[in-house]
């Protein structure tokens, strides 16, 4: 989306541009200066990389042109800075955006929590141009990135602490009773299952720090209070998938990874976010049976295809 922003701004040498986590931006701070009135087009571009496992991030584009009757390397300094300035605003909206679990969004947490506001502001400040070029038009491009993952500066080291409930993780249920046939029970325990892998393509399920699945009677099955935080804020407590295939070969399931078809997808008690899966009772029983000789759980070895 473009939209053209005709303004007069004071310039000359550029001193810092500095923010606040709401996404409000100061004044930028000039040396010398002079009146110029430009035509400045923003175009707002981002996303978020959820395939890229514990090297997912969010990168957005910032544009802006250079004001004209200004000799070139100064006219093409403002409008990178204008770029640069365009692409952390972007990146501020898409983090807003950002489900931490599924009740909560980041837009929610920087309102209500000044740690979570300067945290994201730190981050945004630290924000890597990937790539910068000049376009045929005149206009200067600014792609930037910041990590989801990362024991600091990102969001997750952000956002995790917030839905954490305790520091060290819970067991996951035990399995009683179950109605799978003891053939099949005896084939999950001896495998050795390196990883679990729910297949819920075509449901809607949207990307979150903390994803649960549960069985069709509502048992909770994986979740954040099964893991270490440490670990979700470093890695990631699932890796998301855009393909069955592809997941099967590479992921942080392994190699030797329990598929299971996913009959659905639901958000929390009091929201409609498709943030968790719903496995079979069967299933969710061939998962903590699989579990019980891996201990594949603790480790994060989980991935959604959505």
């Amino acid at each position: 989306m473009k939209k053209m922003l005709k303004r007069s701004i004071l310039m000359a040498v550029l001193a810092g541009v500095s923010f606040v986590a709401a996404g409000n931006y100061a004044v930028p701070a000039y040396a010398e200066t002079a009146t110029v009135t430009t035509n400045v087009t923003i175009e707002q571009k981002s996303v978020i990389n959820w395939e890229k496992g514990s090297d997912a991030d969010v990168e957005a584009m910032g544009i802006g042109l250079p004001p004209a009757n200004m000799p070139p390397a100064r006219a093409m300094a403002l409008a990178r800075r204008a770029a640069i300035v365009d692409a952390q605003r972007n990146l501020i909206e898409t983090i807003k955006g950002v489900q931490v679990d599924s009740e909560t969004v980041m837009e929610n947490l920087m309102i209500s929590s000044d740690v979570v506001k300067t945290g994201v502001s730190g981050i945004i400040k630290g924000a890597v141009i990937v790539k910068e070029y000049t376009n045929p038009d005149g206009s200067y491009s600014v792609i930037m990135k910041v990590p989801m993952f990362g024991v600091k500066d990102s969001v997750a080291s952000v956002a995790v602490p917030s839905v954490a409930p305790q520091p060290e993780p819970l067991p996951v249920v035990d399995v009683k009773e179950t109605p799978l046939p003891k053939p099949v029970i005896k084939e999950v325990q001896s495998v050795g299952y390196t990883g679990v892998i729910v297949d819920a393509t075509g449901l809607g399920l949207e990307a979150t720090f903390s994803p649960v699945i549960y069985d069709t009677n509502g048992r909770a099955i994986y979740g954040m209070k099964n893991i270490d935080p440490n670990f979700a804020i470093s890695k990631g407590m699932v890796e998301y998938s855009k393909d069955l295939q592809k997941a099967t070969v590479g992921s942080r399931a392994g190699s030797n990874a329990l598929v299971v078809k996913a009959v659905g997808v639901k958000g929390g008690a009091n929201s409609v976010n498709k943030v968790n899966v719903v496995v079979s009772v069967e299933d969710g029983d061939k998962i903590l049976l699989a579990n019980e000789k891996t201990n594949m759980l603790s480790q994060c070895a989980v991935v959604f295809v959505r």
